[in-house]
């Protein structure tokens, strides 16, 4: 490489040049001092001198290097630094506070270097002090974000077993309730079936002359059967969490199940159209139990709950996001004020028209069951407008991609009555 021509170079104050080195050493960005082998200061720039508060007169061959420093820098320089100093000829970067005139203290590091004489002897000692107090404070608010660091990791950590006891807590009360409500739903219904038997019997053998007995005991029958019906239903809630349990995923062709249900929903209201098209994700890899009692409510209630000024139509379909697959039924049937009962949407024995028969368990094992299914459920709504669940569930599904939909003007053949399954209704 060709040298620069001296033409090429800058300009260049010759004052620059010139540096005062006695100068250079008095106002120099760092400390400098000069002490004996015993710490006996004989020198200081003046650097050093402005940072302490001291006169030159006040410290050269009258204080020690060591009597600079705070109480434990002095024992660290005379039982580390000094023996190190003697062994290696110099020590690099100590950190010790400097205390100045007025009590304060600096924090410096500290570098030194032992001069010999030529026979070995050691003769001073020079020493190079820099200024560390904005590194100082950077290392203090490092610390201060590492205790608080460490203090949030214990409060999430105690956090984190408390909620998981809560968790193992309210696991152990589901279970609880759950065997509950079985085995209360389990003895209270034969003392019904008891009762209903009484009833038949009454009715047969007695006669009554008050024309109120009628009414009066119409009203008795429905309560009977509405009590059973309740009892059915939380039968089927705890049976139901329990097979889901039990039963592993497994992939579900979803035309040939959804056609099996429809099936099962004979007689349908004339007219009665449904539309399957299962064309994005034709397959659920799902327990069977649970997609059965979720599509078997969902379409019995499209039914139940049909306007009754128009035919129902229902449309079954599949769509995909990022994140999951999602199972749609829409229907055009009264509809729910979502305004008002959005809240209580999937509450137990919540029910919403209540001049049509139900016991108000439909929803809620609608939502337990997709969610204990890892899933959510999502509904539009509107009065006399129909009514669309959005079933959402991992995408976990698995299957080919071959186009599944269809228009069924009706519903096929009828199924036997084992193969209808339990109803649950809105």
């Amino acid at each position: 490489m060709t040298p620069p021509d001296d033409a090429s170079l800058p300009a260049l104050d010759l004052r620059l040049t010139e540096e005062n080195l006695d100068d250079l050493y008095e106002h120099a960005p760092c400390g400098y001092c000069t002490c004996l082998p015993d710490g006996t200061l004989v020198k200081l720039n003046q650097t050093l001198l402005g940072w302490l508060g001291y006169r030159r007169d006040e410290l050269v061959a009258r204080r020690c290097l060591q009597q600079l420093l705070t109480v434990g820098g002095r024992l660290h320089y005379e039982t580390h630094c000094a023996p190190l100093l003697l062994l290696q000829g110099q020590v690099r970067e100590m950190s010790y506070l400097l205390r100045r005139r007025d009590g304060s203290t600096l924090p410096v590091l500290l570098s030194a270097a032992l001069v010999r004489e030529p026979d070995g002897t050691p003769l001073a000692v020079r020493v190079s002090l820099f200024d560390i107090t904005e590194r100082r404070k950077y290392e203090q608010e490092l610390l201060r974000a590492k205790v608080q660091a460490e203090e949030q990791r214990e409060q999430l950590a105690r956090a984190n077993e408390q909620l998981r006891a809560k968790n193992e807590q309210l696991t152990r009360i589901n279970a609880d309730l759950d065997s509950f409500v079985y085995t209360a739903s389990h003895d209270l219904k034969q003392p019904i079936n008891n009762m209903v038997g009484l009833f038949e019997e009454l009715r047969r053998s007695v006669t009554f002359h008050d024309a109120e007995a009628g009414p009066m005991m119409s009203m008795f029958e429905d309560a009977l059967a509405q009590i059973l019906a309740t009892i059915d239903g939380l039968t089927q809630v705890v049976q139901l969490q329990r097979a889901m349990e039990q039963v592993p995923a497994e992939p579900v062709a979803l035309l040939p199940f959804t056609e099996d249900i429809i099936r099962s929903l004979q007689p349908a209201p004339a007219g009665t159209r449904f539309e399957l098209d299962f064309a994005a994700a034709p397959v659920l890899r799902i327990a069977r139990p649970g997609l059965h009692s979720l599509l078997y409510n969902l379409l019995s209630n499209a039914l139940k709950y049909a306007a009754p000024d128009r035919p129902p139509r229902v449309r079954v379909s599949t769509a995909r996001t990022a994140h999951a697959t999602v199972l749609s039924v829409q229907d055009n049937g009264r509809g729910i004020d979502l305004t008002r009962h959005h809240r209580e949407l999937f509450q137990l024995f919540r029910r919403f028209h209540p001049e049509v028969a139900g016991t108000g368990m439909g929803l809620y094992l609608v939502n337990r069951l997709a969610r204990q299914a890892g899933g959510r459920v999502e509904v539009d709504s509107a009065v006399d407008a129909g009514t669309t669940f959005r079933i959402f569930l991992p995408q976990e599904e698995a299957g080919d991609s071959t186009p599944d939909a269809r228009p069924l003007a009706a519903p096929p053949g009828p199924l036997s009555e084992k193969e209808r399954g339990s109803q649950a209704t809105r």
